[in-house]
């Protein structure tokens, strides 16, 4: 066979191995992804929404984030040569049912992003099943007590159910989300004291928990938070001082307290957080 012969077959296998895997990405849902995501988005108080076989190609998102609304499906080509959905964003959709039980007929989901919406009643049980890394539902409407299930999503990396109206405490089940690195609980309702589990979470870099109704003291467990780079407690309703076990906190960027009870409290030491670029100490009773 001439070389230039061979050249061409080269080129010809080559040409339909690149075909074949385009092919393969391009792979679209299964039928039950897609009825399940019309369900997610009907229990979700979407209008005029119908996805397809095609869903995967969906990433409407404005020119300025945070104008807008934001709808974004993501899927990935599983084993079986079948696209699944990962990921799921619509943030600012106006959307005013409730989180879908339904979500548990993705099982390759991991992240799910519906902040900036009306969405009302609590976070399902069945959400407990799923291996989800990515939770936020910042700006809704979600009551009742944080949801102990929650605790089950040993996966999670990123939690954020800030600016809701979840009540009641911190539950104690948390302490087995060892593998979290936000956990955003800011503007809520919570009450009672941090549980003390808290403190297994050694991979926090992102701990907030401003505009609450929490009582005692800030806990020293903080201190066992070595990764930590950003806090919040602003307006939490702790007592001071600020522990001084926060001086060992070195890796800090941000750090926000405000409004604590008592006065007289010392400075902290902060002396070796050589990388922190805000302070906020507000209304803290610190003297001397």
């Amino acid at each position: 066979m001439s070389f230039l012969k061979l050249d061409l077959l080269l080129v010809s296998i080559l040409s339909l191995s690149c075909l074949w895997t385009q092919v393969l990405v391009s792979a679209t849902l299964p039928r039950a992804e897609v009825d399940a995501l019309n369900q997610i988005a009907k229990t979700m108080g979407a209008r005029d929404w119908t996805f397809d076989a095609n869903a995967c190609d969906l990433n409407e998102t404005p020119i300025l984030l945070e104008e807008g609304p934001t709808r974004i499906i993501t899927c990935n080509l599983g084993i079986d040569n079948t696209s699944h959905i990962t990921e799921i964003q619509f943030k600012r959709c106006n959307l005013s049912g409730t989180l879908p039980q339904e979500l548990v007929q993705l099982p390759s989901i991991q992240k799910v992003d519906f902040a900036y919406n009306y969405l009302n009643g609590s976070i399902p049980v069945e959400w407990a099943l799923l291996q989800l890394k990515f939770i936020s539902v910042f700006g809704n409407r979600l009551s009742g007590n944080i949801p102990s299930h929650l605790a089950n999503i040993t996966s999670l990396t990123y939690l954020d159910i800030e600016a809701n109206q979840f009540s009641g405490t911190v539950p104690q089940e948390f302490r087995k989300l060892v593998n979290l690195g936000t956990l955003r609980l800011s503007s809520n309702q919570l009450s009672g004291s941090l549980p003390t589990g808290l403190a297994e979470l050694k991979n926090l870099t992102n701990f907030r928990i401003s505009d609450n109704n929490f009582n005692g003291s800030i806990p020293e467990f903080i201190q066992n938070w070595k990764q930590l780079e950003r806090l919040e407690m602003q307006g939490s309703g702790f007592d001071g001082p600020i522990p001084s076990s926060i001086s060992v906190l070195e890796n800090l960027k941000q750090l926000r307290i405000s409004d604590i009870a008592g006065r007289n409290h010392p400075f902290p030491d902060l002396r070796k957080m050589a990388g922190i670029k805000r302070i906020i100490l507000r209304n803290c009773g610190i003297s001397g």
